[in-house]
């Protein structure tokens, strides 16, 4: 079959979906596969192959590039390509490249007879990441059957790192080392082991507003530099970002946040919240909800400056008594608390007081923005049990521009009776002091579009992590795994998704 041939099985939806739709009319069964299909391999076309045969019409669905999240240098080949090689197969009749990160939705519109995985997964039960359960969801919802096939199993990943050199040395010798010590069963198991936990989040919600602009000349008499809005969106960050990243991981999720009265976006951050996030909020009522706008040129995503409002002077007396009040009726309820400080008036020093002496365990995060540089620092909480703060934010709270970071974490789990603390060093990864040992981790990052948020998603899935003593070398590991899969999204577009997740710790450690 030549390429022409082959690129006329690649198909558009509507197209399909009508093709599809004469075929049942005719009588002839459909049968789905689906998959990333990154370097197709002699497993591959065994499980094309037994699903042809299943069946009289093989559709197969192709995971977008966008969506590949599977480590450094993936996908090898881009969604064309991956298509094309799947549509050169005499057993393949139809390929789509998929628009959403699953098959879930595909499988409800294309209505196959039959959806077919390959034999690495073998059941339901063994897929990790939940996603295969919400498949069979949608197959049985629209009366189809999921099958599994029984070829031997090969695996793009293993392939791929044993023939390719895409990752860096310096990640490649880290996951060498790593993997004698801890294999992908602990480390999973260690991020199932927080589903049970309840936690409590303090902190501001922040409105992430984006305004897409495109970049026009400078006028000849002025040095103003003129855009022309295109578009903008509006995005969840802040403590609202923590709180949806745990949400994906964990049973329930309680966050106090600081509201204004004016340009409240109550309704906006209620709708933007996972189901299993329950909102407490205290309003201010002299000022608005914290938003932030930034201005993009639009097609290379660079930012060219930023408006804010907020006020930042503590909140009154009155809201504080009323927050005091309702933290200590919530403190019983939850298992550890994450002061999520992001230094606009609302964690004042009376809470602060609070929540170091009368939280369960406290984790406390205090980030430096260009609104408080130099005066939200960590310092100001006298104990906690875990902080995740920046290299920037470290040497801040040190008062040290110079210097290596050792001895300036020891410094500030004295100061601050903390034995544990993950200072993210941004391109050089993690280091992460706990009981007086040290251990890094280098950044696992490949693809960055923003970093605003990366430090919320390490905050969010180490904190439970190091609450149930999980091994330090593992807390740092997942959380740089975090924090590579936000600097993928716009702000905090997206939140950490366990199947994700999971995907990328198989991918690194098999």
């Amino acid at each position: 079959m030549n390429k022409l041939e082959a690129s006329h099985k690649i198909a558009d939806l509507p197209h399909l979906l009508k093709t599809i739709e004469g075929l049942k009319k005719s009588g002839k069964s459909i049968v789905h596969c689906h998959g990333c299909f990154d370097l197709m391999h002699i497993g591959h076309i065994k499980y094309l192959q037994s699903a042809k045969r299943k069946g009289d019409i093989l559709v197969v669905t192709v995971t977008p590039d966008r969506y590949v999240k599977r480590g450094p240098g993936r996908p090898v080949f881009n969604e064309i390509h991956r298509a094309e090689a799947i549509a050169a197969l005499d057993c393949v009749d139809y390929v789509y490249i998929n628009h959403s990160p699953t098959a879930t939705e595909t499988i409800r519109m294309i209505k196959p007879d039959i959806y077919v995985k390959g034999s690495d997964f073998g059941s339901v039960e063994s897929d990790p990441t939940g996603r295969l359960g919400q498949e069979q969801k949608a197959v049985k919802s629209i009366g189809g059957k999921l099958e599994f096939t029984s070829d031997e199993v090969f695996s793009s990943t293993k392939i791929i790192k044993e023939n390719f050199d895409i990752m860096p040395k310096h990640i490649k010798q880290f996951l060498s080392d790593f993997t004698k010590k801890h294999d992908v069963n602990e480390v999973t198991k260690a991020l199932g082991n927080i589903q049970k936990l309840k936690v409590l989040i303090v902190g501001e919600p922040i409105m992430d507003e984006y305004n897409f602009c495109h970049l026009m000349q400078k006028a000849s008499k002025s040095t103003t530099v003129s855009t022309l809005f295109q578009s903008k969106e509006m995005y969840a960050g802040g403590a609202l970002c923590v709180a949806n990243h745990l949400a994906g991981f964990v049973d329930e999720v309680g966050m106090v946040a600081m509201l204004g009265k004016e340009l409240t976006h109550e309704n906006f951050i209620r709708s933007h919240l996972k189901p299993n996030v329950k909102l407490f909020p205290c309003v201010r009522d002299d000022g608005p909800t914290v938003t932030k706008r930034r201005y993009l040129e639009g097609v290379f995503m660079q930012k060219m400056f930023e408006v804010c409002h907020f006020n930042d002077y503590p909140i009154n007396q009155a809201t504080e008594a009323k927050t005091i009040s309702l933290l200590k009726k919530l403190f019983p309820k939850y298992d550890m608390v994450i002061a999520a400080d992001f230094g606009h008036g609302f964690i004042t020093p009376n809470i602060v007081k609070l929540l170091c002496t009368k939280a369960p365990y406290l984790v406390a995060m205090t980030q430096s923005n260009s609104a408080n540089l130099g005066y939200n620092l960590i310092t100001k909480y006298r104990k906690a049990d875990y902080i995740v703060i920046d290299h920037v934010e470290m040497r801040l709270a040190c008062h040290q521009q110079h210097g290596e970071f050792e001895p300036m974490v020891k410094k500030i789990s004295k100061q601050l009776h903390c034995p544990n603390i993950n200072t993210t060093l941004g391109h050089e990864g993690t280091l992460i002091y706990s009981h007086g040992k040290f251990s890094r981790a280098p950044a696992l990052s490949w693809k960055v579009i923003d970093t605003i948020g990366a430090g919320d998603a390490v905050l969010a899935l180490t904190s439970p992590l190091t609450f149930l003593d999980v091994d330090p070398e593992i807390v740092a590991f997942i959380g740089n795994c975090a924090g590579a899969l936000a600097v993928q999204y716009l702000g905090n577009k997206e939140t950490i998704d366990y199947g994700d997740l999971t995907k990328l710790i198989q991918s690194f450690l098999k």
